[in-house]
């Protein structure tokens, strides 16, 4: 079942219903969001444009912003790496050698806009053998902003004004809710094994390309957040 299959099954088994209506299962999600037992029926929609609630939840007169996420390996946010620059740049610590450092690992191909030469191009591996201090550089311009990076990956992504309330891992028979405080709270004091983390998650390309072709092409020059050990940390939490 793909991840969209388990948000539609997941929002109609909560849309329009009375709680007494609900599973075991979404009852304990209801009462961790909202406290006490809704006086009216639950009503869902989802909200547009690039958003991390995938299921808005209303009830009564409260209104919860859920992200859901399934399986394991999981990405949590990708976005191209110019507007994460320009996101930096704005509003966090504007360092341009940094800036370009970053450029240099997401493309990969000793360029800092990915007009190398295919037989450049490096994986993960091999470029932080080759280059060590860029990505030691990077690594502790991302310490400094640890927190407010956490928030844009996990918590809001690139709308400020739409932070999610709580993630729920599992799918429609079962599953696990993690409210955001303590997403962050957990994310900020772990780490990752990853070449460069943020927290718990690691920061990477998404897609290199190395052997070139026009397949994957198109991944190029977008940065990557994976939560790796999402399923084994929800249940820890």
């Amino acid at each position: 079942m793909s991840g969209f299959e388990n948000e539609i099954r997941i929002f109609n088994s909560l849309n329009n219903k009375d709680f007494n209506d609900l599973s075991d299962n979404f009852k304990k999600l209801i009462l961790k969001l909202n406290k006490k037992t809704p006086l009216n029926k639950i009503i869902c929609y989802k909200k547009g444009g690039i958003v991390k609630s995938d299921i808005n939840i209303n009830i009564d007169s409260n209104t919860f912003k859920m992200s859901i996420k399934k399986g394991t390996g999981n990405s949590v946010h990708q976005e191209e790496v110019e507007d994460f620059i320009n996101y930096l740049k704005l509003h966090m610590i504007n360092d341009e050698d940094v800036f370009n450092d970053i450029r240099h690992f997401i493309w990969g191909d000793n360029s800092l806009d990915g007009s190398g030469k295919i037989h450049d191009r490096l994986g993960v591996i091999d470029y932080k053998k080759l280059y060590p201090n860029k990505i030691q550089k990077i690594q502790d311009y991302f310490n400094e902003i640890k927190g407010d990076l956490i928030e844009r990956f996990v918590i809001s992504g690139k709308n400020p004004d739409q932070k999610i309330d709580c993630l729920y891992y599992g799918d429609n028979n079962n599953g696990k809710v993690v409210l955001a405080k303590d997403l962050y709270n957990f994310l900020i004091n772990t780490e990752s094994k990853g070449a460069i983390s943020v927290g718990r998650l690691s920061f990477q390309a998404w897609n290199r390309n190395i052997n070139g072709g026009n397949k994957s092409e198109k991944k190029r020059g977008q940065i990557q957040l994976k939560w790796g050990t999402l399923k084994n940390d929800i249940e820890y939490l």
